[in-house]
């Protein structure tokens, strides 16, 4: 073979090299052309869009166009699910699930922080309405809807908010049953937990007033005087003797005060008004004993019960409204270790909620200070109906 055919094999040797390489450095960007194309057409998709672009611009990162294509795109998703997640937030601290649901639904799944924090609040808003469905159901007295629906729970907190409804069913349960096995042998204690089982809920099954009302009729009809003509003899022994009772009911009044028993003493003066309605002394010790009662350490609790339902419910500013109210006056607050914890609950609670998981730097010093509160008070909550991320924290603040 000579020189010329040589040089000729050469070159077509190098051409095909560089026909090759050159083909090679068109291809990223061929493939990120077609990667743009399809972004354009990616408007319903803007996760996928962003996605797209982005991966045009690492195909070919000397094309500038593509690159600031990608920041910019990028940038305004981050803005939007920013923004759709902050209105999210505020429509669910508004109480508005609907809304706040229909919000977080709009954040995109491309900001992993972003997305898994419209997922913790979507989560949140499902359980709100079943625990809002719970009450109703409870309200209705349709007990079976109250289990079932709480079993459909995952969120822990609201799960053990709707327990109480659960445990107030096997409470109601309990009191009707019990009435039914002492119809017979004990026909008053049967009507007493026919009352307390009325009394915790109205419209609860099995017609609690109907059974009340059979078990009156026979001690009714036994007892049902006589009616009679009174004769002047006769109405003033009736009156002598509405003295005597009214003595002994004012006696009887005196001593459930002296004993601590407002309610007890409430209720005899009240047997005094009905005998002489116009009755000074009766009507004297009814104002004051009203106003002890609404004084006393039960008017607090129920401040404090409220406070806790607040907190269930997911209203942490009311919550934490409630509870440092309660806690203002160390004379009447009486479990000021429930108040410290469900405190403290609450601002974690709220923190937690507005703040991504993985920037969340822990409880603040107001949260920790609570929970040291509530340790001092020797405060131990029921475990079950406490989440793990409050479990965590609490017991984190242990000596």
């Amino acid at each position: 073979m000579n020189l010329r055919q040589s040089l000729c094999i050469l070159c077509i040797g190098l051409s095909s090299v560089l026909a090759s390489a050159q083909g090679a450095k068109e291809k990223p960007k061929q493939e990120a052309k077609d990667l743009i194309d399809r972004a354009k057409g990616e408007d319903n998709d803007r996760a996928k869009q962003v996605q797209d672009y982005c991966q045009a611009a690492q195909m070919d990162p000397k094309n500038k166009k593509n690159v600031d294509t990608c920041n910019s795109y990028k940038a305004g998703l981050n803005n939007d699910d920013s923004a759709w997640l902050a209105s999210a937030i505020q429509a669910y601290k508004s109480h508005d699930l609907d809304k706040a649901e229909s919000l977080a639904k709009l954040v995109t799944g491309y900001d992993q922080k972003l997305s898994g924090q419209a997922k913790f609040l979507l989560d949140r808003v499902k359980n709100e309405k079943l625990l809002n469905q719970v009450k109703a159901a409870w309200d209705k007295g349709d007990f079976n809807d109250v289990g079932a629906l709480t079993q459909s729970m995952t969120n822990a907190d609201l799960k053990a908010a709707a327990n109480v409804y659960v445990n107030n069913v096997a409470l109601y349960n309990g009191y009707i049953n019990q009435a039914k096995s002492l119809e017979s042998s004990n026909p008053q204690e049967a009507i007493k937990q026919l009352e307390l089982a009325q009394s915790l809920n109205p419209n609860g099954p099995n017609n609690p007033a109907g059974m009340m009302a059979a078990l009156r009729k026979p001690a009714q009809a036994k007892t049902a005087p006589t009616p009679a003509t009174p004769t002047p003899k006769a109405a003033a022994d009736s009156v002598a003797e509405n003295a005597k009772k009214m003595a002994k009911l004012s006696d009887d009044a005196r001593n459930a005060e002296k004993q601590g028993d407002l309610l007890e003493a409430l209720k005899d003066y009240g047997l005094v008004l009905k005998l002489d309605p116009a009755n000074a002394d009766a009507q004297s010790n009814i104002a004051r004993i009203g106003q002890a009662i609404r004084s006393d350490p039960q008017a607090v609790r129920n401040e404090l019960k409220s406070a806790i339902k607040n907190f269930y419910n997911s209203q942490f500013d009311d919550a934490q409204t409630a509870l440092k109210d309660y806690l203002k006056s160390p004379q009447t607050a009486q479990s000021p270790g429930v108040a410290y914890f469900y405190l403290g609950a609450a601002l974690i609670e709220q923190s937690m909620l507005e703040t991504p998981r993985t920037k969340w730097q822990g409880p603040s010093p107001d949260a920790q200070s609570a929970f040291r509160e509530a340790r001092k008070a020797n405060y131990n909550p029921a475990r079950q109906y406490v989440s793990p991320s409050l479990l965590k924290v609490w017991d984190s603040t242990a000596p």
